[in-house]
């Protein structure tokens, strides 16, 4: 669900405190490496003794670059925010001097990979990207890769990557970080598919369908789509009225049709996600929820 860039930003600005902390505070300190184009600036850092968030910075400029001569403004539009605001986080949080650091290395992972992931997926969830190697996935399968499905685009760029480490990381660290992406994923898809208000949708049948889709539409602010449909017992012509709700508003809407005693046959699904341009859906063209 994309916003307006105003009402986004405190969300943004979360995300990448969140993700800054989990890289400065938590991966470093116990010797953790990550992976993906933060990965690889770190890499490059210990070659060049320069900073990895300035490192990082100069790479998403490529990135947008090569976003926008090969992709366009709007896929541009979903990472440049995030590509100037969280290299200037990061920069800034590395030189504050937080440790966090777990005598057991598993539970470290575990809060990294958490707050990670939560960071992470904040900005998916309102519809910005990162710009990082996922970007570059879709570069590459619009321009040289066009028949090999995205996921094994972005499990070799993540293939490339790791290989480069390993010329200034261990062979344990990259297994940490590798762990470490797996719970990063895992929380990420939580924030974004799971979080939020809970869709139904909800099939109401019945003989006098006037007063309920106007509460549809003028009370919970939800469309309706209108059926006529015949009643296989009965034989008789019913209207059948469907709509998507939050759990909040089907609430209001089963307790408006109790207290009006109508007869209805009601039937109620709950949804994975929506896509639609009410303010509970997602975007059809939001690639981030892909």
């Amino acid at each position: 669900m994309k916003l307006s860039r105003i009402r986004v930003l405190p969300h943004l600005i979360v995300s990448c405190i969140l993700c800054s902390i989990a890289v400065n505070w938590i991966a470093l300190p116990n010797g953790f490496a990550v992976t993906g184009i933060t990965g690889l600036s770190m890499t490059l850092a210990l070659f060049c003794h320069v900073n990895y968030a300035v490192i990082y910075y100069g790479l998403t400029i490529i990135i947008l670059i090569l976003t926008a001569w090969f992709l366009g403004a709007r896929e541009l539009s979903n990472i440049i925010v995030l590509s100037i605001l969280y290299p200037m986080v990061l920069w800034v949080l590395s030189y504050v001097q937080v440790e966090i650091v777990l005598e057991e290395k598993l539970l470290a992972l575990l809060l990294f990979g958490a707050v990670y992931g939560v960071g992470g997926g904040i900005s998916y969830r309102v519809g910005f990207s990162y710009g990082g190697s996922d970007t570059l996935s879709k570069i590459l399968k619009q321009k040289l890769l066009k028949t090999v499905s995205l996921k094994h685009i972005m499990l070799g760029m993540d293939c490339i990557v790791i290989l480069i480490m390993l010329t200034k990381f261990s062979v344990d660290a990259l297994a940490y970080a590798l762990v470490g992406q797996i719970i990063y994923v895992n929380c990420s898809n939580y924030i974004i598919f799971n979080l939020g208000p809970k869709l139904y949708e909800i099939q109401i049948v019945c003989t006098q369908p006037e007063e309920i889709e106007e509460f549809i539409i003028h009370k919970i602010q939800k469309s309706t789509t209108i059926c006529h449909v015949i009643g296989g017992y009965s034989k008789e012509p019913k209207i059948q009225l469907d709509c998507v709700c939050n759990s909040r508003e089907y609430v209001m809407l089963r307790e408006f049709i109790r207290d009006r005693k109508q007869d209805c046959f009601i039937k109620v699904f709950p949804l994975t996600h929506v896509f639609g341009s009410n303010k509970d859906f997602h975007q059809l063209d939001d690639e981030n929820l892909a």
